[in-house]
């Protein structure tokens, strides 16, 4: 495990952050030398889907969970980055044309007396929306369906830590 999260290039904290696990529980019971078994697959899953867009292939992270070939490649088709990031410098054309842009695009979603309306607000708020989304941090995306319960786990407390114990 420790040999797929260094190809990423993040620190084993960071990455228990991104994963969203308190580095001192958890995720960092995988990297130690003691942790010999497979890892469990719900884990497996979700650092397979963080590590992707790092470059790492959810199909090494699987296998560590003691799937087959053909179970890994099941897997994999079901993990999908949730989000892409991309930086562009973009010159937008004028309100007027955004706003015809957005009529076409509404067309068959929304009805004629309200789709003007929704057009060229649209198209007075991207530019700003589109400055916005590039100086801040982006926001990760969630799946639309909840997801089965079986999958869904707590997010881990914090626990202030304890006071020295002398021990003489």
């Amino acid at each position: 495990m420790r040999a797929l999260r260094a190809r990423s290039g993040l620190s084993m904290r960071s990455f228990a952050a991104l994963l969203g696990s308190p580095l001192d529980t958890r995720y960092a019971y995988y990297e130690e030398k003691r942790f010999t078994g497979l890892l469990p697959i719900d884990a497996a899953r979700q650092i397979a889907a963080a590590l992707q867009p790092y470059g790492v292939e959810p199909a090494d992270v699987l296998a560590l969970a003691g799937l087959s070939p053909a179970e890994r490649a099941g897997e994999v088709s079901a993990i999908e980055p949730a989000v892409q990031y991309i930086r562009l410098d973009v010159a937008l054309p004028n309100a007027d044309a955004l706003t015809r842009m957005f009529e076409t695009m509404l067309e068959k979603e929304v009805p004629a007396e309200q789709r003007d309306a929704l057009a060229r607000s649209l198209a007075l708020r991207l530019p700003a929306a589109l400055q916005r989304a590039s100086v801040s941090p982006p926001v990760p995306v969630r799946d639309a369906a909840p997801p089965p319960a079986a999958d869904v786990r707590p997010r881990a407390r914090h626990h202030q830590p304890r006071p020295p114990v002398s021990r003489i």
